[in-house]
């Protein structure tokens, strides 16, 4: 699917072509009346690639995320993605009214959407949960159902907005390593907004940074799975992003970046 931004002309490539790419974003700008957000960002992802999308706050990795994800029409520049796009926000943003699983179900249609929407829990280990209330879940337990509703549409393309951000230290490393072997068994494009570096090196195959409206470094996360935090090879790769994020690095540095609003 082709997104043709304002102010933008662009012939479309054969979907089917040999080097198509999942995501191709070319000359993307957004501004917030005087300020500009976005200047001019292009990205590429392959297909089944698993991107990490790292900046300061402010520096518009949500804004861009918004564009990807067609949540965002009032950018400039091309967009191509696949017609499949689901998104996973760092609030689970459950209908308190339904059940766990009609709030996978919700917006789908069909005679097998009740069935639909128990194996997508079933994936994210939730089928045992499928008739709960969300006030009844953790913080975990509800992410996970986000993230069961986004998975229930069968997307090409999954873009993460922070889904780990609110949730304790080990719930977070149990809901990286369940995202990572879902993208792994679906082949999913993915891309992750996330102000933590080691999540980025834990789950990237590839982690850009965008500083000052443009994707100003990336790196290759060329690294076998599991990754080992303490492993040296992790380490550099954790201070190579840090030093380009601007943080000093040393046997003390938190791995995380502070958190502002962000747009």
């Amino acid at each position: 699917m082709t997104s043709l931004l304002p102010g933008t002309v662009v012939a479309d490539e054969p979907a089917d072509a040999p080097t198509a790419l999942a995501v191709d974003a070319r000359g993307v700008r957004r501004r917030f009346g005087q300020r500009e957000i976005l200047r001019g960002v292009d990205l590429q992802v392959r297909p089944g690639e698993f991107l990490a999308l790292l900046g300061a706050s402010g520096s518009g990795k949500t804004t861009l995320l918004k564009i990807l994800g067609g949540l965002d029409r009032e950018a400039e520049g091309r967009v191509r993605v696949p017609s499949r796009v689901s998104v996973a926000f760092q609030e689970p943003r459950l209908l308190p009214w339904q059940r766990a699983w009609r709030n996978v179900a919700f917006g789908l249609r069909g005679a097998d959407v009740r069935e639909r929407a128990i194996e997508a829990l079933h994936e994210v280990g939730l089928a045992h949960l499928a008739h709960q209330w969300p006030k009844t879940l953790s913080g975990g337990e509800a992410q996970r159902v986000a993230l069961a509703r986004a998975l229930v549409r069968d997307p090409d393309l999954l873009l993460l907005d922070e889904p780990l951000a609110a949730l304790d230290a080990l719930t977070r490393l149990r809901m990286q390593r369940l995202i990572a072997d879902l993208c792994a068994r679906r082949g999913l494009t993915a891309i992750l907004v996330t102000h933590d570096v080691d999540e980025a090196v834990t789950l990237a195959d590839r982690a850009v940074v965008l500083r000052d409206g443009a994707l100003a470094h990336e790196l290759p996360v060329d690294l076998d799975r599991p990754r080992d935090p303490s492993g040296a090879a992790f380490g550099t790769h954790r201070d190579q992003l840090l030093g380009w994020l601007g943080v000093e690095t040393s046997a003390t540095t938190t791995a995380s970046l502070p958190e502002e609003n962000t747009p």
